[in-house]
């Protein structure tokens, strides 16, 4: 029969063979996660800028402005300053007010861009557009309500169909996102809506431009003033509560413009 030395020894080294074993499993469980659950609970209102995936600039740029009247604001400021350094560049601004994802009535945004991109051999395709598409999408006499999961499987597959497409061409993307907004309605949809782009953009390794930082956070009260660098208040919006003014605008483009080309000085 073991002495009490001798028990406490075996405890001892049950213990140290156990204990780091113990130890492991703990680590391993909590680590493992679903990168997909991960990323829902992550707050992508924040507005937290995610690295600059790596991106070949070819020397020649063709590039496409698509999106809605906030692209229409954005598009001749970033096309203006490129037609300046880069002459040689073809810039088309195919925005169009009133258009989006969800409705495809007056224009279908993922075989206009995919058309696009083959009629001009686009190498860059820009895209700003989200506060029209907080609506039911109606899809083979179906109508799938927003909010719902399945609406937001729907908006998922149009966003990765732009994404298929345009890696399988070769094509940069890149998608700016929505800052806070006054509407109810759209401000909720920017909530949905923003983690999709950002996520899909990731997934595929393209830009994804947060204006959260730019212009307000989603998870914040709308404002339409901020407090730049040197302490001034500037008014970054427009009296709907969801375009920009001029100040607004310079600041997505220069955002646009530092990721088209890093040297330019804006």
């Amino acid at each position: 029969m073991p002495t009490p030395n001798n028990q406490n020894r075996i405890i001892a080294l049950v213990m140290a063979i156990l204990l780091p074993l113990l130890v492991y499993l703990l680590q391993h469980t909590t680590s493992t996660t679903h990168p997909e659950h991960d990323a829902a609970k992550v707050s992508l209102n924040s507005g937290a800028e995610i690295p600059a995936p790596e991106w070949s600039r070819p020397s020649v740029q063709r590039i496409l402005f698509a999106g809605d009247s906030m692209m229409q604001g954005i598009a001749p400021i970033v096309i203006r300053r490129l037609k300046v350094s880069h002459p040689g560049w073809l810039l088309r601004d195919e925005s169009q007010q009133s258009t989006g994802l969800s409705i495809k009535r007056q224009l279908d945004w993922v075989q206009k861009i995919k058309a696009e991109i083959v009629e001009h051999k686009l190498t860059t395709v820009a895209v700003f557009l989200g506060p029209n598409d907080p609506w039911d999408i109606y899809e083979n006499k179906q109508v799938i309500r927003f909010p719902s999961a399945e609406w937001e499987t729907r908006y998922i597959a149009r966003v990765s169909e732009i994404c298929e497409f345009t890696k399988k061409k070769k094509v940069h993307l890149i998608w700016i996102g929505l800052p806070t907004m006054k509407q109810a309605r759209v401000h909720r949809g920017a909530t949905v809506q923003n983690p999709i782009f950002r996520r899909t953009m990731e997934k595929y390794g393209f830009h994804f431009i947060s204006t959260e930082t730019l212009i307000g956070r989603l998870d914040q009260p709308y404002v339409r003033y901020m407090i730049d660098a040197e302490g001034k208040k500037i008014n970054l919006r427009a009296d709907d509560g969801i375009h920009f003014s001029s100040q607004g605008l310079q600041r997505i483009a220069a955002a646009v413009l530092k990721t088209i080309d890093p040297s330019l000085d804006n």
